[in-house]
Parts: C-alpha cells; sequence; structure tokens
C-alpha cells in the first residue's frame, strides 16, 4: 500500500514555520580555568558554588561550571503571550575523600563527565565520573495582556546575589508556581508557593512549603527604589513521622515542624551620568527557625528550610558597583549574627551544640581599565568569626585573601563579560591554616600555613 506523506508533510512544514516565526532565545553562563598550587599538591579554595566565597571569588574557584539556558515564545496573540524556558546545567565535583566537603581543584583534562557514580567514597576523587549535572529550569509562563504573568514548574524564582562573591542572600528557587508583575503603582506585588523536601528517609522526610510574598520597585525618592519579600516556610509532617520523631531521643528539638519566616529588605540606590555610574544594594535580612541559617552568613537564604530548628538569625548587606572613567570598584560587605534557642541542642547529642555568635566579610575588588580591552584588578578579602559551637572554645579564627589578575573584555564596564583572567592569589589566616572548619573538619590536608595560587580563568555570559 502507498502511504499518503501529504499530512505528514503539512504538519512539519506547519511546525517549521511556526518555529521561525519566534526564534529560540539562548543565553546561558560558564567558567573555567587552569590553577597550579606554588607549594605543590592539591589547589585548595575557600568558597564553592555551593557556600559562596566570603573573602571574593577572583582567584578562589577550583572548578567548571556552566548553565545554558531556551527560551521559545509559543504563542502570541493580543498580548497574550506563552513561553516555555529550560535551563541545563553541568559542573565539577569539588571534592575529595571526604564526603564531598573539600573544596580542592580536580579537574582533569578535556574529558568530563555526565553522571557516573553518585556514592560518596573514592568514586568522588575521579576527575572524569560522577560530575554534576541538572535541568534547574523547567517551567511555563502565562504573560496575561494585563502586564502580569502567571507561573507553573521548576526555575530561578527572583533571585538575589553578590556577583563578587558568588552569594545568592535571598534564593527561593525550585518546584512552584506563582503569579508575579502585578502593578500597584507604587511598585509591582508576587506572590508564590514551592515546596522543599528535608532530609532524605521515610521517616523524616518533612515536606515544607514555602509562602513566598514580594512587594518590588517602592519608590522611596531620592534614596531609590525599595524590595520587600517574605518567605514563611511551613513543614507538614504525618502522624507517623511525629510518633518516629517524637520516640527518639532527640527530644530536647521539640517540636520537629517549626515554622519560620525570612524577612529581607533590599533598598536599591543609582547613580547615573555620563562619568560615573553607581548602583548600591543596602539588605537587611531577619529568619527565625529553619531561616535562622543566614546568621551564619550561608549562601541561597530562601531555598533549604530544615523543621527542627530553633535558631534566629539577622544579616546586614552592603553591597555594589562603581564606574568612574578609568576606574572601577565591587565591594562587599557583610555582618551577621545567629542566636540559638533553649530547645535547639538535643540531649545527648554533641553534633547540635549550641551555636550563637557572629561573622563578618569584607572585600573590595579595584581594577584599573588601560584600554577598552585590558584592565588590572585587584581583589582584597578579610573575613572573621566569634562562635560558640562552630569553632573550638575561645577561638575566633581569621582568613583573608589578595588577589592580582590582568583581565582582557571587550569593554569597559564592570560588568563586561566575557573575561578573559591571568591571576596570582594569596590565602592565610587561621581558617586556612587550620583546615578552615576549625574543631569540624580539615580540608588542608597538606597543613600548609598559607597558599600561592597563580592560574587563568575565563567566565562569560550572554
Amino acid at each position: 500500500m502507498k502511504a499518503n506523506w501529504l499530512p505528514l508533510s503539512a504538519a512539519v512544514a506547519l511546525a517549521l514555520s511556526s518555529v521561525a516565526a519566534s526564534a529560540v532565545d539562548f543565553h546561558g553562563y560558564f567558567r573555567a580555568g587552569a590553577q597550579a598550587n606554588t607549594n605543590g599538591g592539591n589547589v585548595y579554595c575557600l568558597g564553592t558554588g555551593e557556600k559562596g566565597h566570603k573573602v571574593g571569588r577572583l582567584g578562589d574557584e577550583c572548578d567548571t561550571y556552566s548553565e545554558f539556558a531556551l527560551t521559545q515564545e509559543v504563542y502570541n496573540k493580543a498580548n497574550n503571550k506563552w513561553t516555555v524556558n529550560t535551563l541545563f546545567a553541568f559542573g565539577t565535583y569539588e571534592a575529595s575523600d571526604d564526603y564531598n566537603d573539600a573544596p580542592v581543584d580536580l579537574q582533569g583534562n578535556a574529558w568530563q563527565g555526565t553522571g557516573g557514580a553518585q556514592n560518596r567514597g573514592d568514586t568522588w576523587t575521579n576527575p572524569w565520573g560522577g560530575q554534576r549535572v541538572s535541568v534547574r529550569e523547567l517551567w511555563t509562563g502565562y504573560q496575561t495582556d494585563a502586564g502580569y504573568q502567571i507561573w507553573a514548574g521548576k526555575r530561578f524564582y527572583q533571585r538575589k546575589d553578590i556577583h563578587i562573591l558568588d552569594l545568592y542572600y535571598l534564593n527561593n528557587s525550585g518546584y512552584g508556581a506563582g503569579i508575579e508583575g502585578i502593578d500597584v503603582g507604587m511598585g509591582n506585588l508576587a506572590f508564590a508557593v514551592t515546596k522543599w523536601a528535608n532530609d532524605g528517609t521515610s521517616d523524616y522526610n518533612r515536606n515544607v512549603y514555602k509562602l513566598d510574598a514580594r512587594w518590588n520597585g517602592i519608590p522611596v525618592g531620592p534614596l531609590g527604589t525599595l524590595d520587600v519579600a517574605v518567605i514563611y516556610g511551613l513543614p507538614f509532617i504525618s502522624e507517623q513521622q511525629e510518633a518516629k520523631v517524637d520516640g527518639e531521643a532527640l527530644a530536647k528539638r521539640a517540636n520537629r515542624a517549626n515554622s519560620g519566616a525570612l524577612v529581607t529588605l533590599d533598598l536599591n540606590t543609582a547613580v547615573n551620568s555620563d562619568s560615573v555610574n553607581l548602583m548600591n544594594h543596602f539588605i537587611v535580612q531577619y529568619g527565625t527557625n529553619g531561616f535562622g541559617y543566614i546568621g551564619q552568613n550561608d549562601n541561597h537564604a530562601g531555598d533549604n528550610y530544615t523543621p527542627d530548628l530553633d535558631v534566629e538569625g539577622v544579616r546586614v548587606i552592603d553591597w555594589g558597583t562603581l564606574d568612574a572613567g578609568n576606574f572601577g570598584l565591587g565591594y562587599s560587605l557583610i555582618w551577621a549574627h545567629v542566636d540559638n534557642g533553649d530547645d535547639h541542642q538535643a540531649a545527648g547529642a554533641t553534633w547540635t551544640t549550641e551555636r550563637s555568635g557572629w561573622i563578618y566579610s569584607i572585600v573590595l575588588r579595584p581594577e584599573y581599565k588601560w584600554t577598552e580591552f585590558t584592565r588590572t584588578t585587584l581583589e582584597l578579602g578579610y573575613s572573621s568569626q566569634k562562635t560558640n559551637g562552630w569553632m573550638a572554645p575561645g577561638e575566633d579564627p581569621d582568613v583573608y585573601k589578595v588577589t592580582l589578575a590582568q583581565q582582557f573584555t571587550p569593554g569597559k564596564g564592570f560588568w563586561t563579560r566575557p573575561a578573559i583572567r591571568f591571576y596570582v592569589s594569596y590565602i592565610g589566616g587561621d581558617e586556612f591554616a587550620n583546615g578552615w572548619d576549625v574543631g569540624y573538619k580539615n580540608k588542608n590536608k597538606d597543613g600548609d600555613e598559607y597558599q600561592i595560587t597563580v592560574g587563568t580563568q575565563v567566565e562569560a555570559w550572554w
């Protein structure tokens, strides 16, 4: 029997014409580089993409990381638009045989595998197996003719970060749904619900639903605009889970379904002229219980939620960038404090010691632009903390970093990318010499008092 291909041909032609009418938007990010420890042996990094870099990321990145995003408009009629959005990520492990805790340069040659072994142990040390691959965004947006958007799926949700630290001080990303961009005259409103699954075993896998409300772009006169974000963590546990938890010896951590809130105030001030471009963010954050970890200056605030914590945390941040002729500056100042409540410490559980104290971080990145395409950059970072429980009693460890880099960029702006870099970096201080997790785990296996690193890196976004 002779097949009739006309219907299929017509369908293919229609599909191709539909795609051609709205081109796919391709954008992304990547970083990659090579470095060497002048002392020989491993190259150690103080920070990671997971934890951020409290003394600055320049010359302190031991990984390869990339994101590739594709967005397609699939429908547009009478100002009603539908889009599908995807984002794929790849990264190398920054790990040793110590349960993936050590940020050590383990990059190999051009063959970097995907997938592979996912168990902790010696297999983590293999640079060619068990790399990180993730589909980080899968969501659809419906932009209405009224201007607001309805969305659902998995997405990066209105993240806020300090780029020179790779620190996301607000990041409630993941699975969920919401509505955003509701114009109220003085700024716009957004509401969302996202999900966090805590732990990973049947008895303790406590699902947490996060209710997210935001009022962005509130005008405050010459000071600029104010963004307000409130996230409320609401744990859901079953009767079986509640009975299991109540029967454990850790009963002092009383209510295993503690709800908590994270409040963020972000004041954005900008000064723009022919000769000066200044952008400054002043942020105050307050978190309770499962969000109290902001007091330890942890990364990705608003993401994970641990329902069994009795904690309060506060964080104050000031960061920004300046372009003035041939001079540029990036800066960040952070102070954070955490205070644990009476029910946080579990009876007989040493791993839940009382953790109260403060931490601060200062990072400056000045640079001079010799031409449109060349610049010399200096990054200076210092951090110290005074804690009870995180570190050995009586210790106030510090850490510092100095990085000098020559960069090549297609323009003079601070945010101009891609950037090709050649750098030398010095790391020292108590935290590095003692393993930079004093009293917990020694990550600096070589026991060096300092490290001088020489390297090269490319960073790009488009």
